[in-house]
């Protein structure tokens, strides 16, 4: 059976749950130029939409949804891009080395991460294991209180929040992350050093969704196109995040933790479908335990999920 392709006529297209034009059935943004396999029209599909698979979604599985045709142009046949075969590429991950301890009680030294004697970790083994370590790391940041969290002078610290939670349960997530000149220079094999301003740079949350969309996969993050996945990763122990790039890039974007629920704090769900996935965050306003769909707003250009196991 031959396969039918299109690719991606404009710079970005909408990629949906369903066959409408709604601002709740967005499941990601495809790029210009991206190849989509086409698949036999859905039930009940109207005319205008094509029923699209799409391989190699930042670490993903193949996603199915519904693309607006005049967004796509008949592409020759060619192999999915799943088969085409890559170079294995190794890049290692950007610390910087801190001088001293770095504490939740310090204002400085942001761009480190944190190292405070007796900080817990996600040892395991077991999966009931790590949901209680998950949940210990939480108590331990205890985000509402913690000075290095705290928003000021038209500052939020929603990204540091996200790399301590992910950093102490084992989950590589950037503070830092290697310049293009390092990052070509540790591509050709040439040994290059964590120094700030001169081989790394911080990364924000706008900065964070690129990392994880094009490296994410090289350190263990999978991305998923559900909300129930995402909170059911979360409750088996693993490590989960939301995060959301701003249509204007000037402004800033925003990253939290989806965390086990507890008795008192559960997800939303529709029937068996999670709406909104227990969340916690620092931001505006810091939280260990609530959340909304705030990735939906119209000031988020893209939004995407991902887990760490």
């Amino acid at each position: 059976m031959t396969l039918s392709f299109y690719k991606v006529l404009p710079l970005e297209a909408n990629l949906r749950a369903t066959p409408r034009l709604l601002p709740t059935n967005v499941l990601t943004q495809l790029q210009q130029g991206q190849l989509v396999q086409r698949l036999p029209a859905a039930v009940n599909q109207p005319s205008g939409w094509l029923h699209v698979r799409v391989e190699g979604m930042g670490g993903s599985g193949p996603v199915e949804g519904f693309v607006k045709a005049f967004l796509l142009q008949k592409a020759p046949s060619v192999l999915p891009p799943s088969a085409a075969v890559l170079p294995a590429v190794t890049v290692p991950p950007a610390r910087l080395i801190p001088p001293g301890p770095v504490t939740r009680t310090q204002t400085e030294g942001r761009a480190f991460s944190l190292q405070e004697a007796g900080q817990p970790g996600r040892p395991g083994p077991t999966a009931a294991d790590k949901v209680r370590q998950l949940t210990r790391i939480l108590e331990f940041l205890d985000v509402e209180h913690s000075v290095r969290y705290r928003p000021g002078k038209g500052l939020t610290y929603c990204n540091i929040y996200a790399h301590d939670y992910c950093h102490l349960a084992g989950a590589y997530l950037p503070r830092v992350w290697w310049r293009p000149t390092a990052l070509a220079q540790l591509l050709a094999g040439t040994p290059v050093s964590a120094q700030y301003g001169t081989t790394v740079v911080e990364l924000n949350a706008n900065s964070l969704y690129n990392w994880l969309e094009e490296c994410g996969s090289i350190f263990g993050w999978r991305r998923t196109f559900s909300t129930t996945e995402l909170q059911a990763g979360a409750n088996a122990g693993q490590v989960a995040l939301i995060c959301g790039q701003r249509t204007e890039l000037n402004q800033p974007g925003h990253i939290c933790a989806v965390v086990p629920e507890l008795p008192r704090y559960p997800a939303a769900r529709h029937g068996t479908e999670v709406t909104i996935p227990l969340q916690s965050q620092a931001g505006a306003r810091n939280f260990r335990y609530g959340g909304y769909a705030w990735w939906k707003g119209r000031q988020f250009a893209r939004f995407g999920f991902w887990l760490h196991d």
